[in-house]
């Protein structure tokens, strides 16, 4: 059984008298067997003391602040110790003190040091627009701190401190929503770092949410491509080898639903003429596909690449990077709308259409054509990898659309006598 206790600290006084006054709190790990005694730095009174619960009393001064570090203190002695067990260490006595040193070690370092440590051990491997967000971001913190005048801290990063952080950019920069968001994105980035690195250990900031996240930015219509656009992408032919191949995969996502992190996974001997073999969850099952998928990836079927994958392996950001990029040189062009929000105000933006293309417009587009042609939003639910039918249920309200152009094509019949 593994259990941290608190216990006061029995000392005598010069006149043989336990100590009732600025008594040491120890800590008692209990584990495999072993009892490990650690001190927490913190004092107390004995009248202050709960002995039972074994934390300061509620109508102590500064009881909630030392109640929280106690507990923090015995959260983190019991994740050492899961830790090691998780990696096949059987730790010791030495092993838990030596441990517990380096993370205090990491305690005492500072936030925006470590955010200087952050920038100089990675900003080699980034290329010049990345270096300069990370040092705008670094800057922004700085006159966030010096306008609230407060020191920021890693156990200081809660709701109210990135709602405040929110407002800042909302009243010194007027700055948008989603500009607020990619600033936030990169703390976020930062964050995560920290804490794989041991200086941060809270985890607010993961599930933080904005007023307007929930909102839409962007109409469903224009989520999805038409037929002439989807012809004028599958007919371009781009100078760059890169682009080619970002061409065809997105257009053989249009034609197959598949998404983009099983496409790059699918390898030459699993390709048929009219189906697809898919590894999942360590068993194999065939996903249709018609040819105009097929005419596709058939290109990509020799030679083999080293791996045996037909496409190169792109991350969604990468992907979505060139793929903006692809369909400007295109021609997909066509204005949409972006409803832009801040604070309690909405507008709108006119955006060409190859800004808010991604990965996820050739799934959309795939869904729309099929349901156009009466394919059941079961068996979309099934080529497309989707849990539940969400997906197709959302696009399926566009058809609303295209129903209206549909029925009107009884208009130019001839009515009978």
């Amino acid at each position: 059984m593994t259990i941290v206790r608190f216990y006061l600290e029995k000392r005598r006084d010069e006149n043989g008298h336990v100590r009732r006054s600025n008594v040491p709190i120890l800590a008692y790990f209990s584990f495999d067997g072993k009892r490990l005694q650690l001190t927490t730095g913190e004092r107390i009174s004995m009248s202050d003391w709960d002995f039972q619960e074994q934390k300061a009393r509620e109508d102590a001064r500064g009881s909630k602040q030392l109640n929280r570090y106690l507990q923090s203190l015995a959260t983190e002695i019991l994740d050492i110790y899961r830790e090691a067990k998780t990696v096949g260490i059987n730790p010791g006595m030495a092993y838990m003190r030596e441990q517990l040193k380096q993370r205090k070690r990491t305690d005492n370092v500072k936030f925006f040091d470590v955010f200087m440590r952050f920038i100089d051990e990675n900003h080699e491997q980034w290329s010049l627009y990345t270096f300069r967000k990370i040092k705008t971001t670094y800057n922004h913190l700085l006159r966030f701190a010096r306008a609230e005048e407060m020191d920021i801290e890693f156990n200081k990063i809660d709701q109210d401190l990135l709602d405040r952080y929110v407002r800042f950019f909302r009243i010194k920069y007027s700055h948008s929503n989603n500009t607020i968001s990619k600033n936030l994105d990169v703390l976020k980035w930062f964050l995560n770092w920290a804490s794989k690195k041991g200086y941060n250990k809270t985890f607010i900031y993961k599930d933080y949410k904005f007023a307007w996240e929930a909102k839409p930015r962007i109409g469903q219509a224009d989520l999805v491509l038409d037929w002439e656009e989807l012809m004028k992408l599958i007919d371009y032919e781009p100078a760059r080898d890169t682009l080619k191949e970002i061409r065809d995969i997105f257009c053989f996502m249009c034609f197959s639903g598949l998404k983009l992190s099983r496409v790059t996974e699918i390898k030459s001997y699993d390709v048929h003429t009219d189906y697809i073999r898919i590894s999942e969850n360590s068993s194999f099952h065939n996903l249709p596909i018609n040819e105009h998928a097929y005419r596709i990836i058939s290109k990509y079927l020799e030679p083999y690449r080293a791996d045996g994958r037909c496409f190169r392996n792109y991350s969604n950001p990468d992907f979505n990077r060139h793929l903006k990029h692809l369909a400007k040189e295109a021609g997909i062009d066509s204005f949409v709308t972006l409803e832009i929000y801040s604070g309690i105000e909405k507008g709108t933006r006119q955006v060409p259409k190859y800004e808010i293309l991604s990965s996820k417009v050739a799934v959309n587009t795939f869904i729309f054509n099929a349901l156009k042609l009466g394919i059941t939003a079961e068996v979309l639910s099934y080529v497309t990898g989707g849990k539940t039918s969400y997906g197709v249920e959302r696009i399926r309200s566009l058809i609303e659309h295209t129903a209206f152009d549909d029925i009107r094509k009884f208009n130019i019949l001839s009515p009978g006598k």
